[in-house]
């Protein structure tokens, strides 16, 4: 007879039971299935993170929030999946996190920066230009001068900086036979070294190049020109005042040659209804393609005032601004000489204001200024840009336009384009000078002529504004 204990036989119910009753608690399931991830902040500069670093549970959604401290700015957060600027970030818990948030100084500003949105702002330096002045600057938006240009003369209005580092502008001669605001009279070209290498004046008792200019792609140089003309002759071509009269002209320069290898009339394209002797007669109405002579008529014979031009290349035409008629005239520069002073010289394309061609449709421009196709920002490459003055309401528009591909050859048929884009501010205003330039980050340069520059994003949302001292013609940047 065996002496071992006789084993225990649990009942099948019985152990079933235990089975259940471990399986079934939640809480002994959630203790073997609760995942946990912790967070950790590191943070560089002088700033404070909300909520501070941690363990949560998975799947949380985090609200981070950054706050700079004063005198700094927030940069970046690292550590995320992806590179993120903004201040407040949402973070999903799906593994662990170690981030880092960036705080930097802001820089010293100048007394000229009245807004300084730094995360907002094109990083680009602006390159200043002094209307009528002696010098231009390249300014970071701190507001210090990076770099300054002093000339010996007096600007006349334009000037670009060069890949190279040269300059060239438009300068004032000692003594001019004639003039009006914005009258210039030699191109020169300094070195980077600041010495002056090329100089072509246009100065006569017949001409007078002021304003603007542009370099082309080949090299040659396109001036903006004033040509006089007398009594007489302004009453052969229709003029119903007193003359002598200053119309425009646009000339084409070889820098080297220094010659003359295209130009384009304002008086080869003219019509007016009041002189049936004189060979431009003609219905107004009929002919958008010409221009009106006796739009307007004034004392000092300066009819029309362009003040700016801008040539492009894709459709070799020149986009003009002419003030006094407050439009946009196209110019096509296809055609040698001979045949610009045809029918085939005549405008392609205009718009601002119908009035002047005795047209229907709406008036957007009352004075205008510095015509330009964005270039820089890949986005908006192609549309137009122009500074509308305002002179009527006392209230600056920029416009950005959506040009047509091609310019119907039917004049009657030209509307204006459409305005994709449009900025204005109670505090935006000046009747003179002034420009639009389009950034390479989307935002736009303004130049208000007398208090000096801003800078807004597509919403409209002001992120810099530099006041200055003097008078300013335009502004751009050279990234």
């Amino acid at each position: 007879m065996s002496l071992l204990p006789k084993p225990t036989v649990l009942p099948f119910a019985f152990l079933l039971c235990c089975f259940l009753l471990i399986t079934c608690n939640p809480n002994s399931q959630n203790e073997e299935t609760k995942i946990v991830f912790d967070v950790s902040i590191q943070i560089l500069g002088e700033g404070t993170v909300t909520p501070n670093a941690g363990s949560f549970d998975a799947q949380t959604n985090i609200k981070l929030k950054a706050t700079p401290a004063v005198g700094f700015y927030f940069d970046r957060w690292e550590g995320l999946d992806q590179a993120e600027e903004k201040e407040e970030v949402d973070l999903l818990l799906s593994r662990d996190f170690s981030l880092r948030a960036i705080f930097l100084p802001l820089p010293k500003l100048s007394e000229e920066v009245l807004v300084f949105a730094i995360k907002k702002m094109d990083p680009n330096p602006v390159f200043m230009i002094e209307n009528g002045g002696t010098t231009a600057y390249l300014t970071d938006k701190s507001g210090m001068r990076l770099q300054t240009w002093d000339f010996d003369s007096r600007l006349g209005n334009e000037v670009k900086l060069l890949e190279d580092g040269s300059v060239i502008g438009i300068f004032k001669p000692e003594t001019v036979s004639f003039s009006f605001g914005g009258y210039g009279g030699i191109l020169k070209k300094y070195n980077p070294a600041g010495d002056l290498v090329w100089e072509y004046a246009v100065h006569t008792e017949k001409e007078l190049s002021h304003h603007d200019f542009a370099v082309l792609p080949n090299g040659n140089i396109v001036l903006l020109v004033w040509e006089a003309y007398t009594t007489e002759e302004a009453r052969q071509l229709g003029y119903d005042g007193l003359g002598p009269i200053y119309l425009e002209k646009l000339i084409e320069v070889e820098p080297q040659t220094k010659a003359v290898v295209w130009e384009w009339k304002s008086a080869d394209h003219l019509i007016q209804d009041f002189d049936p002797a004189a060979l431009n007669f003609g219905t107004v109405a009929d002919h958008p393609e010409k221009i009106d002579l006796n739009y307007l008529s004034a004392e000092n014979g300066d009819l029309m005032h362009a003040n700016g031009l801008y040539y492009d290349a894709s459709r070799d035409v020149i986009f003009l601004s002419v003030n006094f008629y407050s439009e946009i005239w196209v110019i096509p520069h296809q055609y040698d000489r001979e045949n610009t002073k045809t029918d085939l010289g005549d405008l392609v394309y205009r718009f601002g204001n119908p009035r002047t061609y005795k047209g229907d449709g709406e008036r957007l421009f009352y004075n205008n200024h510095h015509p330009s196709i964005v270039e820089l920002d890949p986005e908006t490459a192609g549309h137009f840009l122009v500074f509308m003055n305002g002179s009527q309401e006392k209230q600056s528009v920029v416009y950005e336009f959506l040009l047509p591909n091609t310019f119907s050859m039917d004049p009657h048929s030209w509307d204006s384009p459409e305005i994709v884009w449009s900025f204005t501010d109670k505090d935006l205003f000046f009747s003179r000078i002034s420009g639009a330039y389009r950034l390479p980050n989307g935002n736009t340069l303004i130049c208000e002529g007398d208090f000096g520059y801003w800078e807004v994003t597509p919403q409209g949302e002001i992120v810099w504004k530099y006041q200055g001292e003097v008078n300013f013609w335009r502004g751009y940047v050279y990234p």
